[in-house]
């Protein structure tokens, strides 16, 4: 009987350790209900924010984007400062002064079974920490990260209705992920227009003569926080952007590539295929107004 007590004392013990990693609506858990639409089909949206101390950066921006998408969906997303008071908790729990990921989900909830949507939905909202290595990210290590791109057979759907949506309905890209393990910093997708779209994780830039160049996203892919921030970055500091379809060959012309996403902010590309990006001057000027207006875009919780 006194083993079979600590055994279940062990247990708890364990599952409150695990339950800091996440909070579900609010309360420490590491489970969800079974019925919850996520599980069945995807039905719900995310975000992944930076985090360094007590700063979130871009939460302005992360927030913004979340209640469209969320409305754009037809859910009802949750209060910004009930989701601030969420990560607070959650960062008190872990008490970490150092680099970490915030991830937000919201879930349309648990539902009937089938696709239809049942009228006594309510909205799910988890929030979940992990730690990550400030050398992972070049906004926190304070470097223009650099590596080699890859380019997947697995393509981005098209969905004109979805494009743009950071939707939990992400095979594609779990599918290109797995195509590759070396160190790669990120595979390049393509939709079935052979249009060029994203990385599995990032959003891709181009450039050729001093003009920077992103894909359109109106058919595929997801618009990323990061990729909004740096088309202003450009369109502040006198950079010539153009959002347009660009096909493969187009990138085999250009004299830069870089990818982004809120977590590594940016990484300059050295090679994709057999093609060498030896320039990173526009990268690096954009890289630099980032770096000293990160600050700026910060919410300390």
């Amino acid at each position: 009987m006194r083993n079979l007590s600590t055994r279940n004392q062990m247990n708890k013990t364990n599952q409150n350790k695990s339950a800091q990693k996440c909070l579900i609506n609010g309360v420490a858990a590491d489970h969800i209900n079974i019925d919850d639409r996520s599980i069945h089909y995807g039905d719900g949206l995310f975000e992944t924010i930076l985090c360094n101390g007590n700063n979130l950066y871009y939460w302005s921006q992360h927030y913004q984007r979340l209640k469209e998408s969320t409305g754009k969906l037809s859910m009802s997303c949750p209060a910004e400062k009930t989701l601030l008071d969420d990560v607070s908790k959650l960062l008190e729990a872990n008490k970490t002064d150092s680099a970490c990921v915030i991830k937000i989900i919201v879930s349309r909830g648990a539902g009937e079974r089938g696709y239809k949507i049942s009228k006594n939905c309510s909205a799910n909202r988890f929030v979940l920490f992990s730690a990550i290595d400030e050398e992972y990210s070049s906004l926190l290590s304070k470097k223009l990260l650099s590596g080699d791109l890859c380019l997947c057979k697995q393509q981005v759907s098209i969905n004109e209705n979805l494009a743009g949506l950071k939707h939990l309905n992400r095979l594609d890209n779990v599918l290109a992920r797995s195509e590759w393990n070396t160190d790669y910093i990120d595979g390049l997708m393509l939709n079935a227009n052979h249009s060029v779209i994203e990385g599995t994780m990032s959003n891709l830039f181009a450039v050729k003569d001093n003009q920077m160049f992103t894909p359109d996203l109106k058919l595929s892919g997801v618009n990323g926080v990061m990729r909004e921030v740096i088309i202003d970055v450009a369109s502040s500091n006198n950079i010539k952007i153009s959002i347009e379809n660009l096909t493969i060959d187009d990138l085999e012309n250009m004299d830069e590539l870089f990818i982004s996403n809120s977590l590594i902010g940016m990484k300059s590309v050295n090679k994709l295929n057999d093609w060498q990006y030896d320039d990173n001057d526009i990268a690096q000027k954009v890289f630099t107004v980032l770096l000293k207006e990160m600050n700026d875009n910060v919410q300390a919780v």
